[in-house]
């Protein structure tokens, strides 16, 4: 608050040193003596009707007219020039008072309106220096980049890669339908484009319970046809033929897939694991790296942490902020959903806001797609979001915490807060 006043203060009197330095140092200005002036002009005057004479734009009748006309006007002048008139260098002076109070209070006025008074309060300021989600500003810039780029496109709609763009910044907001608006516009400016029906595809089955059957099935399949070594389309093919049950091409395409990744990555230790488990229900060996076979060569010891983390133990809190906000009868889902792929849960359960706080344990039991399971991968995250009418579809404005739980062994329990709100 100190430093703050000593700033202003220097401001005022720099803005007033502008106004009241040039008061103080005016000095008195005389008029010109009125006869001198009006002799000037008449010898102006008398010199361009010499040189209309001489370019013969005036006769010698009109020049001799003219010329006599101006004396008599000068004759007139000079019987009734008036005296020097002196402007008084005071003048204005008095100014300088009322401008030196009115020029504060109109500062001071001003801030009262526009500013903030809070910045005064140390308490205030020591709380959000204290609470990152205060002082990070990431999240309502990235929300004001993509607003913006979502008015931009209004006015420019034939933007096919900005409907993308668009598309692909709604679904990290977890924006889910208005990324498949967004993606549908960009599917209707390139339908031939892979990148745009698999975004498409992906977005569709975030709002269908991570479903791939039906629209976005046929988006894979035409992606795969045209760019048949994409990555994403490889990945969610094998999704989309494991969800029917069709595990025999899904094994293809992840062996496919896998080819573009190196034995260390965890990218092909994860799609080792889906065609380990798809062969296993095609009653085929899983081959010489799957997790079966390593956990048959593992120690007791070994195999019980195997065993530990295909579930994962999650206590769930309400946040403060949405105490007496929520109602005791909304519904609470909480569900896991790997890192990295499709958003398929792994696994669900499904509580009320009056349970809380609760502990649940998500297992393989648990899981809606045979080959998608809380221990089918290594990094999982872990939602718990609070929704009215219990539909799995995230909505603008409902409650939810999430947590990243990277690696496999998930022992103890973890916690989630519902403290942040779906943008």
């Amino acid at each position: 608050m100190f430093q703050f006043g000593i700033f202003a203060a220097l401001l005022l009197l720099v803005a007033l040193s502008f106004i009241l330095i040039p008061l103080f140092t005016a000095r008195g200005l005389a008029k010109s003596d009125e006869e001198q002036t009006n002799i000037l002009l008449a010898q102006n005057k008398l010199r361009e009707l010499e040189d209309d004479l001489a370019n013969g734009s005036l006769t010698q009748e009109q020049y001799d007219s003219a010329k006599e006309e101006l004396e008599v006007g000068l004759y007139h002048d000079l019987q009734v020039g008036g005296a020097e008139v002196v402007v008084d260098e005071n003048k204005g002076r008095w100014l300088a008072i009322p401008l030196f109070l009115f020029v504060p209070l109109v500062a001071l006025a001003l801030y009262s309106i526009i500013g903030d008074p809070r910045a005064f309060n140390t308490s205030i300021a020591t709380k959000q220096a204290q609470n990152p989600k205060e002082v990070s500003d990431k999240a309502l810039q990235m929300n004001a980049m993509v607003e913006k780029l979502a008015q931009r496109l209004q006015k420019e709609p034939g933007d096919a890669k900005g409907w993308l763009m668009l598309g692909q910044a709604y679904k990290l907001l977890q924006r889910n339908q208005d990324a498949v608006t967004a993606l549908r516009k960009a599917y209707e400016l390139q339908s031939d484009q892979p990148e745009v029906m698999l975004q498409l595809a992906d977005a569709i089955a975030t709002t269908n319970d991570g479903s791939l059957k039906g629209e976005p099935a046929t988006l894979i399949n035409k992606a795969i046809a045209l760019a048949p070594d994409n990555e994403m389309g490889l990945w969610l093919a094998g999704m989309a033929k494991a969800e029917e049950g069709d595990f025999a091409p899904a094994v293809n395409y992840w062996t496919k897939l896998q080819q573009h990744y190196k034995p260390e990555d965890q990218a092909y230790q994860e799609l080792q694991d889906y065609i380990g488990k798809a062969n296993a229900r095609l009653g085929k060996p899983a081959g010489i790296v799957n997790s079966s076979e390593q956990q048959a060569a593992a120690t007791p010891t070994q195999q019980k942490e195997v065993k530990a983390a295909s579930s994962v133990k999650i206590n769930v809190t309400l946040g403060d902020a949405f105490k007496g906000k929520v109602k005791p009868d909304d519904y609470v889902l909480i569900y896991a959903q790997a890192l990295v792929g499709p958003k398929a849960p792994l696994a669900v359960v499904k509580h009320q806001v009056k349970d809380l706080p609760l502990e649940v344990v998500l297992d393989d039991s648990m899981a809606m797609i045979p080959s998608m399971t809380v221990s089918s991968v290594e990094n999982i995250k872990v939602t718990a979001r609070i929704s009215a009418t219990g539909t799995a579809t995230p909505q603008p404005g409902e409650a939810f915490g999430a947590i990243e739980i990277k690696g496999a062994d998930r022992a103890g329990v973890k916690s989630v807060v519902i403290a942040d709100t779906i943008k």
